[in-house]
């Protein structure tokens, strides 16, 4: 079955393509309305999906 990947579209052939499916059930039910909306084509895509940042001590950011 041929799908796409929710944050770049990249074509997934789930029959022979491996993909990512966030598990954190607080997530799946604040994200996504369907389980096709929840797949992604790498680590990457699902990271820039949610806008996963990283801070280090440098940086002027802070809680």
């Amino acid at each position: 079955m041929i799908k796409e990947c929710s944050y770049c579209n990249e074509r997934i052939n789930t029959e022979i393509d491996s993909y990512f499916v966030c598990q954190d059930n607080f997530i799946q039910t604040k994200y996504f309305d369907t389980e096709a909306e929840n797949m992604f084509y790498s680590q990457e895509c699902f990271c820039n999906y949610v806008q996963l940042n990283e801070y280090g001590p440098d940086d002027e950011e802070s809680e």
